[in-house]
């Protein structure tokens, strides 16, 4: 059982410790890059106890004017957020939605969130609204450096951002993609066609976050209250890792900025000591380094003895 003591120092104490004792046993050139795509405020992100000890720097990008007027109401430093919209370079449409966090460059597709029981998604989308799109390739470097991480959140057009965006991810140790398991809108590309080009670019699957499910549109969806009702799997966000069976191919500070987001963004603490011991085979670390993180994280996580 977890005593008072372990259950806080695995919350904002706990990653503000483990990162802490990484950075200083690490010793990285610089904070973690992360690029944000559709970094609507919303939800508060996953790398949020990271920017506030200004261990991350972060580049954010949103199309829609009003998740963009609060994201810049968000900024502090180390955030640079640019009101553009990211995927496949060149003219599209944007369609805004009174759900914030449901604007997206696909149409709502009316069967499939009528199944769902969200009759409702289908007609609060607004008219469509021209914009430029701009790849991550396109981007310039002054504007968006190399991120070591990249995260995604716009409803469908993760595809195009990584198909147009492979040389400004070619050293990234860590995608972190909104997936769809049932289509919301018209023509998405659903999680299958994110994972074959994942994998493609020398990703692999490391761990789904979260993943959400809903309960059908049906008769008695009213009177449904237990969550055994929920079946229908909808989305979700997943962590994909540069292929760690290439690792021995990959810089120092890549295996140290992975061990830094694995600890501090996706709480994938195995991931982080997978890397110190990698780092400790180069001579890198002392070989005692991945035993002293791993005294330091909360008793609860360890077994006795």
């Amino acid at each position: 059982m977890k005593d008072a003591d372990d259950i806080g120092r695995t919350s904002l104490r706990g990653v503000k410790g483990r990162v802490t004792h990484l950075r200083d046993l690490l010793s990285p050139v610089r904070p973690l890059r992360i690029a944000d795509v559709g970094a609507n405020p919303v939800n508060v992100p996953a790398y949020q106890q990271l920017l506030d000890m200004q261990a991350c720097e972060v580049w954010g990008f949103e199309p829609d004017d009003d998740a963009f007027a609060a994201l810049e109401k968000t900024g502090r430093p180390g955030t640079h957020f640019v009101q553009r919209a990211v995927g496949k370079s060149g003219p599209g449409t944007f369609y805004p939605h009174q759900a914030t966090g449901m604007g997206s460059l696909f149409k709502v597709d009316e069967a499939s969130v009528s199944y769902l029981g969200r009759h409702g998604w289908y007609g609060r989308q607004r008219e469509g609204v021209a914009l430029d799109l701009i790849s991550l390739d396109d981007i310039p470097e002054d504007e968006l450096p190399p991120p070591d991480l990249l995260k995604m959140d716009i409803q469908g057009g993760e595809l195009d951002v990584l198909r147009t965006g492979s040389q400004r991810l070619s050293e990234a140790v860590a995608i972190m993609p909104e997936l769809r398991f049932a289509q919301i809108y018209v023509d998405e590309p659903m999680w299958s066609d994110v994972d074959h080009e994942l994998r493609d670019q020398g990703f692999i699957l490391h761990k789904l976050v979260e993943p959400k499910a809903m309960s059908l549109g049906t008769s008695h969806k009213d009177k449904m209250r237990h969550t055994a009702f929920r079946n229908q799997l909808v989305d979700g966000d997943a962590v994909y890792i540069r292929d760690p069976r290439q690792m021995d191919n990959w810089s120092d500070d890549q295996v140290k900025q992975l061990a830094i987001a694995a600890a501090g963004v996706f709480d994938s603490l195995d991931l982080t000591i997978y890397c110190l011991d990698h780092l400790t085979t180069r001579g890198v670390l002392p070989e005692d380094a991945s035993k002293n993180f791993f005294n330091s994280l909360p008793k609860w996580l360890r077994k006795p003895g």
